[in-house]
């Protein structure tokens, strides 16, 4: 592993652990790689590259197969997604929408969590399919 790569911090830890609280196929399989990850924080936004063990790579379906949202002390909504390729955690990205810059980091209690997948747990739907539909579909 590149050794510019650390151990998690306590807040980063709890948001993967958050995130990876949904079934979802591929989950425990994720939950079991975060014995081995390490982190390098990529923005100041709080985006963090991943690495970690592969011997037990999560069959996802989707690349992003959950993330989360909070609102900043401004109310604008904070994105927390989970990047995973080839069955591996790679990225743990943290966003806002608009051009204002995060003012409180995403904590992991507040996060209302989204997955794209659907009850039989392969297809678009739930709460995930909900928030991700234009207003003309809803």
């Amino acid at each position: 592993m590149d050794s510019s790569f650390r151990p998690l911090k306590t807040h980063e830890r709890e948001l993967l652990e958050k995130l990876l609280e949904p079934k979802f196929p591929g989950r425990d399989e994720l939950r079991r790689q975060l014995y081995s990850v390490v982190a390098k924080q990529m923005f100041e936004d709080g985006t963090l590259a991943l690495q970690c063990d592969r011997s037990d790579p999560a069959p996802v379906k989707w690349p992003v197969p959950t993330e989360g949202e909070c609102p900043d002390a401004d109310g604008v909504t904070i994105h927390v997604l989970l990047h995973v390729v080839d069955g591996v955690m790679v990225q743990l990205q943290i966003f806002k929408d608009g051009e204002s810059e995060i003012q409180n980091p995403p904590v992991a209690r507040n996060l209302v969590l989204f997955t794209p997948y659907g009850e039989a747990g392969v297809e678009p739907g739930g709460a995930w399919g909900l928030a991700h539909k234009s207003e003309k579909e809803k």
